[in-house]
């Protein structure tokens, strides 16, 4: 039956792995293009967005990052995702109404949002700005009325648009609670804690299924050369994170791994240029090493983080559509990249989850008991590009004191290097079900 009616009476496993290939082949190919277009000072604004975006910072860093947006959108007028950066500008201003709960901020939020979507009515994050622009008029200006005709917009003319149930399901909300629904997809919680996966003899990893294993391991050291990183309490991140790094890459070796370092000196490396190494040393994890920072400075732990494209958040979409090069295939695209997405976001979160585990144990157990950041999705760039399971560890807060004195330490770096292998072997172990 396989054999003679294809692909729609094919087995489930082989279905899957012929539509996960097929999703392969077309984007490894895009990302490298549409990462190539996206002008330098774009990348940094997005970076710095999500930083702030994991810590706690005040309107005026909000307003100064909706400044950048701003400023590359009108610098840049023939880049083909400009759109991008002005729905980007959007989420910073929503993020400063939160902050100081003032309607002139809200409204200019909402004004940026409109004009996204009135700009750009083709592009495919017009039903994303019309839906954060009527989250902003319903939660923050009171305006059930202005929030309603932008969710009837979606409706009529993006109807096929993946906004288009959300948009539903919050007018559904809104009909049952007077108005006050709430949008899973805000901005502020783009930060969001990840359920572990499922266990049990019925759960097959998909990894598994696929017959893969780890063999080459790219370790990426964050920042380097003219980006040093956070710095605080003496602390220096790009020096801690390649210090890290070698530890690990050390202790994986002599597990029998392949490993590469996206950097191993003091050098600037772009996000793209990391993204692009993993491809080319054709590696089956990838693992980003970073120091966190936070104007609350008692704040402490170690957290994991992966791209989580299944919560459907605005920016999430946002960074897929940059790395699909949005618009040259239609929904074709969309539908590929979530199979892609989808499937390597499982592997990712269950990586993640060991390594979380494994490394919190490891420093317990050694008299370094440390504060459980949780697993978390976020739309980190090197995590958005890179193909294959992918985290992006952050080792400590630089801005805590305690935590500070130990980042500095040798003992306590070779402990979260220790740690860290301990999660990723035993991942990959379990791959091949030992």
């Amino acid at each position: 039956m396989e054999k003679n009616f294809g692909i729609y009476f094919m087995s489930q496993k082989r279905r899957f792995f012929v539509l996960f290939c097929l999703a392969v082949c077309l984007l490894l190919c895009l990302p490298v293009s549409a990462i190539a277009a996206n002008p330098p000072d774009y990348e940094r604004a997005k970076a710095n967005l999500a930083r702030l975006q994991a810590g706690n910072p005040g309107p005026n860093s909000w307003q100064a990052c909706a400044d950048e947006f701003r400023k590359v959108y009108n610098n840049n007028p023939k880049w083909d995702l400009r759109v991008a950066a002005l729905f980007r500008c959007g989420v910073a201003l929503e993020e400063k109404a939160r902050v100081t709960k003032s309607k002139t901020d809200a409204r200019n939020a909402a004004s940026v949002y409109e004009q996204s979507a009135s700009k750009f009515p083709s592009s495919a994050l017009a039903d994303d700005a019309l839906f954060r622009a009527a989250v902003v008029y319903n939660e923050l200006l009171n305006d059930q009325k202005k929030a309603r005709v932008h969710l009837e917009h979606i409706a009529r003319r993006y109807f096929r648009a993946d906004h288009a149930k959300i948009a539903a399901e919050y007018r559904e909300q809104m009909d049952q609670k007077g108005g006050k629904a709430s949008a899973s997809s805000s901005p502020r919680k783009e930060t969001t804690k990840v359920s572990r996966p499922p266990s049990g003899a019925g759960t097959q990893m998909l990894a598994a299924q696929l017959g893969l294993s780890v063999r080459t391991i790219i370790i990426d050291p964050g920042h380097g050369g003219r980006d040093p990183g956070t710095m605080h309490n003496g602390v220096v991140e790009q020096d801690v994170n390649l210090d890290i790094a070698k530890r690990l890459r050390t202790i994986l070796q002599k597990l029998g791994y392949k490993v590469h370092l996206t950097r191993t000196g003091n050098t600037w490396i772009s996000l793209a240029e990391r993204v692009n190494f993993s491809r080319r040393n054709k590696g089956d994890l990838f693992i980003s090493i970073h120091v966190n920072a936070s104007e609350n400075t008692g704040i402490s732990g170690l957290e994991t983080y992966i791209l989580d494209f299944a919560r459907t958040s605005s920016v999430s979409r946002l960074a897929m559509v940059e790395n699909a090069d949005s618009g040259r295939l239609g929904d074709m695209d969309k539908i590929l990249t979530e199979i892609l997405t989808g499937a390597r976001t499982t592997e990712s979160r269950r990586l993640a989850d060991r390594i979380q585990r494994d490394a919190l144990s490891y420093l317990k157990k050694n008299g370094a008991a440390t504060h459980d950041g949780g697993v978390k999705g976020a739309p980190f760039f090197v995590l958005v590009g890179s193909s294959m399971p992918s985290v992006l560890v952050e080792v400590g807060y630089c801005t805590n004191k305690k935590e500070a004195a130990r980042l500095k330490s040798s003992k306590h770096r070779q402990r979260l290097a220790q740690g860290l292998a301990n999660g990723i072997h035993a991942y990959a172990r379990s791959l091949r079900g030992k």
